[in-house]
């Protein structure tokens, strides 16, 4: 069985359509890394255009005008370049112009590209500082330096969320992806496409099921929240016709206890067609974050991560949130809009300002959260949480304060006390916290948070624990890059009201 798999496979490796096609998408690739790179290059330099525009044709940096030598463009040609090159080769170190797994909604590529600048802008800033030591004798001004390093690394930044939904949209449209058929449409097929559908820059689009559960035949499943659902086209020994339906270039197998002559029926069909298949163990039971691939002797090995256990919060987090939560709390802009919000809740609605319930924290401690109340008195405390703005429980100044997050304001004085932090998992109430299963409970080995992966993910209108994916993530990987780029992305989508 394992010579005839073998010679078919050999017979199906030609110039077939498939190869073609990959050839094709590889090609794309390519040039969409190498944009990338252009789009990063020109990032760095137009920031460094922007600071110097500033000087030139605004106020805000009129001191540098009184300096003996005024500062010129051409002058800041060569630390622009300097600063693009260190950040393109720390990107490269990154493998950021490779075809990776980005992670959930694009965080490990995020996180590392936060890096990746943030050592760019100390070289640029540490060496206009001991290259300059007199910046009255010199054209190049330290301050056009450090504001064309920030304006640069936004610039950046924006450009990898161009990059990012470029792919997306290319994703949406199957454009220069190779096209994957699952077969097995349970959970093990479900989490593999959810997890191909986050990493766009894996260009491979799962377009199909197969199964035989007489169920799932001609239904859609709804893999990613914003992504159109994957119908399940037919039974697994119609492979080959789905690949010709769907124009597919590879078959992936993830079904749940498949004995090996199911899976070398559908690799020998498979191999047919000129597709090559791939075959998914099955240990979707355990959170993929849990698991690890390593090779010996050139023998495949799953590696088990023990798992997670309640940890003490490292100082520099602890440190940050008071900073963050101090400054959140006793800006002037806070300080003004507190009273204001209580006395419009007060005025528009029976009841205090203040909503308190109990929440589950780390190690299963309860504490008390605070809020804005944004719903009427009467709503039960302890009611499934509002799906949607027009849920009859929410006041109207409630709907307003939810959209733009101002109810949330409160809770960093439970930052301040140490019951939660920035960042982390949703705290959960505790009736739900007791129907939790052995995973589920892994959300509670760390403090929980007022944002997060899952707050900002398409499926924040899910319940918190059928999620579990974004928690396990973040407990995982969780770090100060990891922590700053959440809450960047929580400020701009608390900007644009979502």
């Amino acid at each position: 069985m394992a010579r005839r798999l073998l010679r078919r496979t050999w017979a199906g490796s030609g110039d077939s359509k498939p190869a073609m096609a990959h050839r094709r998408i590889n090609s794309a690739v390519i040039l969409l890394n190498a944009l990338q790179v252009v789009i990063d290059a020109c990032a760095c330099m137009g920031g460094f255009a922007a600071s110097f525009s500033l000087y030139k044709h605004t106020d805000l940096l009129e001191n540098l005008i009184r300096q003996h030598h005024a500062p010129r463009s051409e002058d800041y040609y060569l630390v622009a370049s300097a600063f693009a090159a260190i950040v393109l080769l720390s990107f490269a170190v990154k493998h950021l112009y490779q075809s990776r797994e980005t992670g959930l909604m694009n965080m490990d590529e995020a996180v590392a590209v936060m890096q990746g600048l943030f050592f760019s802008s100390m070289v640029v800033i540490c060496g206009s500082y001991f290259l300059i030591p007199n910046p009255s004798t010199t054209r190049i001004s330290r301050l056009i330096v450090g504001l064309g390093v920030f304006l640069g690394s936004l610039l950046v930044l924006a450009g990898r969320a161009l990059g990012f939904k470029l792919r997306r949209y290319l994703q949406s449209r199957g454009h220069f992806f190779r096209r994957v058929i699952i077969c097995g449409a349970g959970e093990a097929g479900r989490v593999i496409a959810r997890k191909l559908l986050h990493s766009p820059k894996f260009h491979i689009l799962p377009v199909a099921f197969l199964d035989d559960d007489k169920a799932k035949l001609d239904t859609e499943i709804e893999c990613l929240t914003g992504h159109p659902p994957i119908p399940v086209a037919g039974r697994l020994y119609q492979i080959e016709e789905a690949i010709r339906r769907f124009g597919a270039q590879e078959v992936w197998i993830a079904i749940t206890g498949a004995d090996q002559n199911t899976i070398i029926d559908i690799a020998l069909a498979a191999g047919d067609c000129g597709a090559p298949c791939r075959f998914v163990p099955n240990l979707y039971q355990m959170p993929l974050e849990g698991l690890t691939v390593e090779t010996m002797g050139g023998v495949p090995l799953l590696s088990i991560k023990p798992r997670a256990t309640v940890r003490k919060m490292p100082l520099i987090k602890r440190a940050f949130d008071i900073c963050f939560a101090g400054i959140v709390l006793f800006n002037p802009v806070t300080l003004l809009l507190w009273p204001l919000v209580v006395l419009l809740i007060r005025y528009t609605s029976n009841g205090p300002a203040i909503f308190s319930q109990e929440r589950v924290g780390q190690g299963g401690r309860t504490f008390t959260m605070y809020k804005f109340r944004t719903m009427y008195v009467d709503a039960p405390a302890y009611a499934t949480t509002p799906q949607h703005s027009l849920d009859q429980r929410i006041t109207p100044l409630g709907r307003w304060l939810r959209k733009l997050s101002i109810d949330e304001i409160p809770q960093f004085w439970n930052v301040l006390k140490g019951d939660m932090s920035v960042v982390g998992p949703r705290p959960e109430m505790p009736q739900i916290v007791a129907t939790y299963n052995s995973i589920q409970r892994q959300r509670l080995c760390v403090k929980p948070g007022i944002t997060g992966i899952w707050q900002i993910s398409a499926d924040r209108k899910n319940p918190i624990h059928e999620n579990i994916d974004y928690d396990l993530y973040y407990i995982e990987k969780q770090s100060f890059f990891l922590d700053l780029t959440i809450i960047l992305t929580t400020g701009v989508y608390g900007a644009r009201g979502v």
